[in-house]
């Protein structure tokens, strides 16, 4: 099994769950008591956070870009960014790589594309559902996606930085994430796809109609099938 490079820390509450996951896989995967083998690097998120909200992507991409330096450096075969609202930086951040990298984008979309989806609810952070660069992505496997009105975006937003990423999962909160995808399954969404790496901790398959498909453990799938290709 080649060495994933994780990028993490955007939250550490979702990258314990890629660290789960990923050692999950490998264990399905192969039997027995392997795990992955990975390469890890964890940023602190607040001053990644800060830029995030000013709009200084290219110096948050910038920043990250070293860490992603430091991962492949370390024997890292395979390159990961654990987090959806960061790939808005991508290019910047795997600009210098020469491993190959795996887009979260691209997991997800083929996983749709896949089981006959082409439009598909969209929920993550304010950033992820308003910037083009998700969206754009699974535009490339012919998906289309609908997103939230802006005051459920905000409230996605808050819920997000004020709860989850502090490890607070609360039963309202999940009963409004159930409401809004409610709202754009009457839109014609056929699907759920739930963009933010902390949503798969506070919502599950049980809880929504439409089928849920995760970001993060499409993304841990794809990472591990490659390390093992």
């Amino acid at each position: 099994m080649r060495t994933i490079g994780v990028l993490g820390g955007m939250t550490w509450v979702s990258t314990t769950e890629y660290y789960r996951a990923l050692n999950t896989v490998a264990a399905e995967r192969l039997g027995g008591i392997h795990s992955a083998k990975l390469a890890l690097v964890s940023v602190d998120m607040a001053p990644i956070a800060d830029l995030m909200a000013a709009d200084e992507w290219d110096e948050a991409g910038r920043l990250l870009a070293a860490d992603a330096r430091a991962i492949e450096a370390a024997g890292a075969e395979i390159f990961i960014l654990a987090t959806n609202s960061l790939h808005n930086a991508w290019d910047a951040i795997v600009a210098d790589l020469t491993i190959p990298t795996i887009h979260i984008g691209d997991s997800a979309g083929a996983a749709l594309r896949d089981d006959g989806h082409t439009r598909v609810a969209l929920l993550g952070t304010r950033y992820t559902m308003e910037l083009p660069f998700l969206r754009e992505r699974l535009e490339q496997f012919g998906i289309d996606a609908l997103v939230p009105g802006p005051a459920d975006r905000v409230e996605l937003q808050r819920i997000v930085f004020d709860e989850l990423a502090l490890g607070t999962f609360r039963d309202e909160s999940r009963a409004f994430f159930v409401d809004v995808i409610a709202s754009l399954a009457g839109q014609g969404a056929t699907a759920a796809l739930l963009a933010c790496t902390e949503f798969g901790l506070l919502v599950a398959q049980e809880d929504i109609e439409l089928p849920l498909y995760d970001t993060a453990m499409l993304h841990v799938e794809a990472a591990v099938d490659a390390a093992l290709a």
